[in-house]
């Protein structure tokens, strides 16, 4: 920032109320800027500026711009209060949070009469956050207890096809518990039929044998 004002020929506050050029090395063309004066000359007539000038030298580069900043509001309490200064604002301040702290105290006092003493303790604190846990299969809702996955229907269907409707809820389930090691595939020749069907005889096989002698 200092480059540039050198090269427009424009110094900075701090120079140009001290009357003097403003060269590349000034300490304060950073923080003084020439559009506004008035900070520099508030700085300069509680501080001085060759005070300002070796603080400044004395502290490296990232410190100096709140540096200034406290300066200048050191600088202009001080003329606002040539008695006090800022340590009269801190004074206000803490004067006021004390009466805070004290009216809240009271309202404690007149509420613990309506609700108990446990009014005036401190709130607790809050609860430590709870560990998430985490599944890598979803909760499913186990089947009812009246279903029996491997008895027989009332129209007497062999446990075959109870068994295969049992794999396919469990494929539902689980798909770890379906895998082809946990249970084998459902036959699929015609050996599953229903009771009544092995009773049942075509005419022929029906009709007695006799000997043609």
């Amino acid at each position: 920032m200092s480059s540039s004002f050198s090269s427009s020929n424009s110094p900075c506050a701090a120079c140009k109320i001290q009357r003097r050029k403003c060269t590349q090395e000034c300490v304060f063309a950073p923080y003084f800027p020439p559009d506004n004066p008035q900070r520099f000359a508030y700085v300069h007539k509680v501080f001085g500026a060759s005070n300002v000038a070796k603080l400044l030298n004395e502290l490296n580069a990232a410190q100096r711009e709140d540096a200034v900043k406290s300066l200048a509001y050191e600088a202009e309490a001080r003329l606002r209060d040539p008695v006090y200064g800022c340590v009269g604002l801190i004074s206000i301040l803490q004067h006021r949070l004390k009466q805070l702290q004290t009216e809240l105290h009271h309202a404690k006092k007149e509420l613990a009469s309506y609700i108990g003493p446990h009014a005036m303790l401190p709130p607790p604190p809050p609860p430590p956050p709870q560990p998430r846990t985490f599944s890598l299969f979803p909760f499913k809702a186990p089947p009812p207890p009246h279903q029996d996955l491997f008895a027989f229907t009332d129209d007497g269907a062999s446990a075959s096809h109870s068994s295969h409707a049992a794999f396919n809820h469990l494929a539902v389930l689980s798909p770890t518990l379906a895998s082809d090691h946990a249970f084998p595939h459902p036959p699929t020749h015609p050996l599953a039929l229903p009771h009544h069907q092995h009773l049942m005889l075509s005419p022929m096989q029906s009709k007695p044998q006799t000997d043609p002698a």
